[in-house]
């Protein structure tokens, strides 16, 4: 029997993914896995004759086609042997890796995927969409009044914040959960639950000028200002939530405050609000510029049309039972047909098996499409 051809998903160096242990499902961080869609693209290519594993199991140089997750720097200077196909899968946004989405270092890879539209030419660059693990979330249900009425009013879940406001012009929305937080935990911290991995102590002391004021402000007045700041997170926070929980857990408040890391991103939808759909929770979005294009926005609502905390709480807080009904109910019939839609596992891994195969020599092409059917479970 004809070996299967030799791909590699190269990844951070981290033992969560190394190992093929990205193909795993197990908790990463913390925190559920979100590497389903690379678990589903595995079979996929596997079907047609290739075989993909991390870079530790199938080293770049002996793969005729290599998928780069997020790493871009490691290729600036790699020399591809003949026949070679180097693509680019763009998944962190720019908030964390800004130079990873720079055109002129794309110029190495043969296929950029990625979920901004604007950049999308369907001849270097290809579209996918940050796919949801629809399969994994419990069957929708209704909200009665009692549960409504017992719910609390607002949670926030999330390990990231910035809590100084980030430079003119950066996509960053990490402060606006922070200022999110801050407001709450001031006004009305016995309504407002924050869960979270922790807080790194050195948030307590971090803002512009820090390292040199460090240098000259007496110790005394720095502690003073980093336990002003932990007393903002103390008053809301309540621990971390189990990895496989966080659905149980939303589902005890009526909203959640669902804001990405970054905004304007057509496209860059995450779990971040389709946790709250599964658990029939109301998110309070904040990301996307053009959610409505993929979810409807009677299931959720924008932060952008509120100008201040005061004004969104008190939308949240005086909101009856009937309109709360109505935003659930378009949740049941949104959760329903999603399975079956763009954001899904199975609709995104065809795109990504689609641009990587199509990528492929033609000869070597021909070779992996000629047996989709090989039985492969002896390799790897």
């Amino acid at each position: 029997m004809t070996l299967p051809l030799k791909a590699t998903l190269f990844v951070r160096p981290d033992a969560a993914l190394l190992g093929n242990a990205i193909f795993s499902g197990a908790p990463i961080g913390g925190m559920k896995s979100d590497m389903y869609q690379f678990i589903a693209l595995r079979h996929e290519l596997r079907r047609h004759g290739v075989e993909l594993a991390t870079q530790d199991i199938h080293p770049p140089q002996e793969s005729v086609l290599v998928l780069s997750l997020d790493q871009v720097d490691f290729f600036q200077d790699y020399q591809r042997s003949a026949g070679q196909v180097l693509c680019l899968m763009l998944s962190e946004p720019p908030t964390y890796f800004p130079t990873n989405w720079q055109p002129a270092r794309h110029s190495v890879f043969d296929r950029i995927l990625t979920y901004d539209a604007r950049m999308v030419d369907n001849v270097r660059y290809f579209r996918y969409h940050y796919a949801i693990d629809f399969e994994s979330y419990p069957i929708s249900q209704a909200v009665s009044e009692a549960e409504f009425s017992q719910r609390k009013l607002c949670i926030l879940a999330a390990a990231s914040f910035g809590v100084m406001p980030p430079p003119a012009g950066s996509p960053s929305l990490l402060y606006e959960r922070f200022s999110t937080l801050r407001w709450f935990a001031a006004h009305h911290p016995d309504e407002f639950d924050f869960f979270s991995r922790g807080v790194n102590p050195d948030t307590y002391t971090s803002f512009r000028g820090a390292g040199l004021l460090k240098r000259w402000l007496p110790g005394v007045v720095l502690r003073a200002i980093a336990r002003r700041r932990q007393r903002i997170f103390d008053r809301v926070y309540r621990g971390s939530i189990p990895p496989l929980e966080k659905i149980e857990y939303v589902r005890r408040y009526k909203f959640a405050i669902a804001y990405e890391n970054t905004e304007g991103l057509n496209g860059y939808l995450t779990e971040k609000l389709f946790d709250c759909l599964a658990a029939a929770n109301v998110p309070v979005y904040l990301g996307d510029h053009l959610p409505a294009d993929l979810v409807p926005p009677t299931c959720y609502i924008d932060r952008r049309q509120f100008a201040t905390h005061e004004e969104l709480y008190r939308y949240l807080a005086e909101m009856p039972y009937a309109r709360y009904a109505e935003y659930v109910a378009a949740i049941e019939e949104f959760m329903r047909q999603a399975p079956q839609g763009v954001l899904s596992t199975a609709y995104n891994t065809r795109l990504l098996a689609d641009a990587l195969l199509g990528a492929l020599p033609a000869a070597i092409a021909a070779t992996a499409f000629s047996s989709p059917n090989t039985t492969l479970s002896h390799y790897g």
